[in-house]
């Protein structure tokens, strides 16, 4: 486990250093990811960690917290069904995030923009380190299929690094808002 923190206390580092060397992006920014619209959060202060043709990520530093908006191009497997996928996926999410220390975990197969995904949000106790000095690493996300492959899913996440168990309501209010922005190709 103190390897993990380890990692997680380095991963913040480099992220702080590279994040300090970028201009704030303009709120609510459009960005094209492979036919998906994705939208920066609605308020200034936020980066473009990363725009490429499978991943976009922004982030924001505060003294509250380090906050990240990202969507993922995944690869998974063929699923049969809609429910063998669903199971698969929570599999795939339980074992990535199963090397946190985990607070709580939840998942639901709910609708969202016409498909079928799955919804998940995470609690994760964290070490304070001298590099890291926040408590919680909080999570919230959806998996949903693309499109235009089955061999792939589309992963959109908010987290926040922060002292504060769980998101806040105002948190909770702009995540909503960064997946609802979001939109994809029509379904075949």
């Amino acid at each position: 486990m103190k390897h993990l923190t380890v990692i997680i206390a380095a991963a913040l580092f480099c992220a702080g250093v590279s994040a300090q060397a970028q201009p704030s992006i303009k709120p609510a920014s459009i960005y094209d990811q492979d036919g998906i619209t994705v939208v920066s959060p609605n308020q200034p202060g936020w980066i473009l960690l990363k725009a490429e043709k499978s991943e976009t990520v922004f982030e924001k530093r505060a003294a509250g917290g380090i906050l990240n908006a990202s969507v993922k191009i995944i690869r998974t497997k063929t699923f049969e069904t809609d429910k063998d996928r669903l199971a698969g996926w929570e599999a795939l999410k339980q074992e990535e995030l199963s090397k946190l220390k985990q607070d709580h975990l939840h998942f639901n197969y709910m609708r969202f923009k016409g498909a079928t995904c799955l919804r998940y949000d995470g609690i994760f106790p964290i070490e304070k380190t001298s590099s890291s000095n926040f408590a919680y690493f909080n999570v919230n996300g959806y998996l949903c299929p693309r499109s235009n492959a089955k061999d792939s899913a589309v992963q959109m996440e908010f987290s926040n690094y922060s002292n504060t168990r769980g998101l806040t309501e105002d948190l909770y209010s702009l995540t909503n808002e960064f997946f609802e922005k979001l939109t994809f190709p029509k379904r075949q």
